[in-house]
């Protein structure tokens, strides 16, 4: 049994491969969470909640915090089921050479989304739309983007050959995840204490 060309079913070049073939079931699934708190139903929540005590930024905290769970679980179960398989059939324990790297695989390229969403999901519900059709798009054409921007991982999975096989996460792909990171995150606490006004649809 081998894995990603001929590597050891459970080197990083392997599972990472796995990761790819998840990431656009799971972001797609992120979008589609978040494009639901946008219904008509959810802007009159906010109009309620506006007239309450309860801060609007405390209300978006609770549902962003209710998506990001749904979304880890989602993430979770798979890499779960792949370790437990990596134990029965290899006996193979090290899950942490390949879960940091698992975790830089996904998570940046999540929040970016997830962040992105929510900020222009509050202003513009087709806006979340626009993000899952580029998604679609990227993923289902496999389209090649540079390391630095390549959201599904494409980039990262492409190995490198030092007379022994070797692979390594390059430096443009890790700077690329380390940018996803910090602009998710600053996207998301723009989107929190963003206005309270909605527009009229």
């Amino acid at each position: 049994m081998y894995g990603t060309d001929y590597t050891a079913p459970f080197s990083l070049l392997t599972f990472l491969t796995y990761c790819a073939s998840l990431v656009p079931f799971l972001f797609i699934l992120l979008l589609v969470l978040c494009g639901r708190q946008f219904k008509t139903s959810d802007h009159g929540a906010e109009s309620i909640i506006s007239a309450t005590p309860m801060p609007l930024h405390v209300f978006r905290l609770i549902r962003y915090s209710a998506v990001a769970c749904a979304f880890l679980i989602a993430a979770t179960l798979p890499v779960i089921v792949c370790f437990l398989f990596y134990q029965q059939v290899f006996d193979y324990t090290a899950f942490s050479v390949l879960l940091w790297p698992g975790l830089l695989f996904l998570l940046p390229p999540a929040i970016l989304l997830f962040g992105a969403a929510m900020l222009l999901g509050n202003r513009r519900e087709a806006a979340v739309h626009i993000l899952l059709a580029a998604v679609l798009i990227v993923s289902v054409f496999q389209i090649k983007l540079p390391a630095f921007m390549d959201i599904i991982g494409s980039a990262a999975i492409q190995p490198l050959n030092t007379g022994e096989y070797d692979f390594a996460l390059s430096t443009a792909f890790i700077a690329g995840r380390i940018a996803f990171s910090v602009v998710g995150v600053v996207l998301i606490v723009i989107s929190l204490c963003g206005s309270k006004k909605r527009p009229i649809y």
